[in-house]
């Protein structure tokens, strides 16, 4: 596929610009990176521009500087945008991915996951998205393994896909099929191993290190004994 045509940057409304999920390489943006712009904004810094789409608008790059931006200047403000000539929407999928994976926020095992399932199904070789992604080409086979099917109404489905990119702590849970309710859970996962978290929450305990004058975490896990309980055999 030939690069798309670049036209030069221009000033538009900030509210012009459209944020399409089915583009959108990352499984959510981070309130956190968007809080760290702010305050780069705050203090004088400059952002690159955003990039979208000319004749769409939607976004394919810097969804994160746009909340920045609302945040700080209101949703009235005018910003600097890169218009990009895209052949079709496959082309912005890809180049949504690369653009990401160049800079800002390090894409994380779940967006890798996601970006892979998104540009397989417009099409794009193990090649050409490893070259996107800047991953060695074996990974993508790894990669796009790691899932679930979810259910349809799920908004954690990976887009052009029946698919949910699994967080490491359920990993076991792959080629499997997720109900409704382990859908929703599965967004408030964490990303590293059900183990280690066990490991952690032993030694503090043991140490004396956990706050149980706290009524709510004293709650969570007396509720955490009683499932132990139940689910873990004896």
């Amino acid at each position: 596929m030939s690069p798309p045509k670049k036209s030069k940057i221009i000033t538009l409304p900030i509210a012009s610009l459209v944020e399409d999920m089915d583009l959108y390489p990352r499984h959510a943006v981070d309130p956190a990176h968007v809080q760290a712009l702010v305050f780069a904004l705050e203090g004088g810094g400059n952002l690159p521009p955003i990039t979208a789409d000319a004749k769409s608008k939607k976004i394919t790059d810097g969804w994160h500087r746009k909340r920045a931006y609302v945040r700080f200047h209101g949703p009235d403000a005018t910003v600097d945008v890169e218009l990009v000539d895209y052949a079709d929407e496959a082309a912005m999928k890809l180049d949504a991915v690369a653009r990401n994976a160049a800079h800002g926020r390090p894409l994380d095992r779940i967006d890798k996951t996601r970006s892979v399932l998104m540009l397989q199904t417009s099409g794009f070789t193990s090649s050409q998205i490893a070259l996107a992604l800047q991953v060695p080409e074996k990974r993508i086979e790894k990669l796009s393994i790691r899932v679930a099917d979810g259910p349809v109404s799920s908004g954690e489905t990976i887009p052009g896909t029946k698919s949910i990119a699994l967080k490491r702590s359920v990993a076991h849970l792959e080629g499997g099929k997720l109900t409704k309710a382990q859908a929703k859970a599965h967004a408030t996962m964490p990303g590293t191993s059900f183990l280690l978290i066990a490991r952690q929450l032993c030694l503090a305990l043991s140490e004396n290190m956990v706050n149980l004058e706290d009524e709510k975490l004293v709650e969570q896990l007396k509720a955490l004994r009683e499932l132990l309980g139940q689910k873990v055999a004896k």
